[in-house]
């Protein structure tokens, strides 16, 4: 079985309206729709991926945000929502190519124990899904990611570049793309087998031509990036 890719975007307590959250999360799935087709149409899941709704969901602002609303965390007890939760809501192509996502935003818990973030979980780059994993796209990919959400670090890695890193919970996980928000480029500049360019106030590093092809030196020198900063 080849291995397995997601895109992961995270940020701290940040509270925002579910109007807000909708407006970031319908420019995410527009560029992400732009840069592949089979990243333009998502449907609800239901208690299986086969039990799922047959109808396509609109992705305005508006009936995003009537879905956030929908997902926020209620009290077991009394059903009161608990507002400092966020909201949350996850999708699926409901296509060859499975991508799925799911979004934790708007939170701002007194606890760290919840945190917001993006996460878009790829297939396995086999048979059309390859495409997915083309250099050009998965940056497309990414960057439409990084700049709808606007997080403190984001990452294009497998499970495998996960689980090689001892990084602490909530640390930055190096990937075939990493972001770090606030980061210097010079800082990143005296590691090797990286490229390393300015995006929207952070740093982006690359590493290696895609992501099917990052070598343990590649995966290296963004470990030590990470751990300058």
């Amino acid at each position: 079985m080849a291995d397995m890719f997601y895109v992961g975007a995270y940020w701290g307590p940040r509270a925002e309206s579910a109007k807000e959250c909708a407006q970031r999360l319908a420019l995410c799935l527009s560029q992400l729709g732009e840069a592949h087709p089979a990243l333009a149409t998502w449907f609800r899941k239901d208690k299986s991926k086969s039990a799922a709704s047959g109808n396509p969901v609109t992705t305005s602002a508006d009936a995003l945000e009537t879905m956030l609303v929908g997902g926020r965390n209620r009290m077991d007890i009394d059903g009161q929502v608990i507002s400092e939760l966020g909201f949350r809501v996850s999708l699926w192509n409901k296509n060859p190519v499975a991508v799925s996502f799911s979004t934790t935003c708007g939170a701002s818990p007194a606890t760290s124990s919840v945190k917001n973030y993006f996460t878009l979980e790829l297939p396995e780059p086999v048979g059309a899904a390859a495409e997915l994993y083309d250099s050009g796209i998965a940056k497309s990919v990414f960057c439409s990611v990084v700049e709808a959400w606007d997080p403190q670090w984001a990452t294009f890695a497998s499970y495998s570049m996960r689980a090689a890193q001892e990084g602490n919970p909530g640390c930055p996980v190096g990937g075939w793309m990493t972001y770090v928000s606030g980061a210097r480029k010079s800082t990143a500049a005296e590691v090797p087998e990286l490229s390393v360019e300015e995006f929207l106030g952070g740093t982006l590093l690359v590493a290696g031509p895609n992501p099917l092809q990052v070598s343990d030196s590649h995966l290296s020198g963004v470990v030590e990036f990470l751990s300058r900063i």
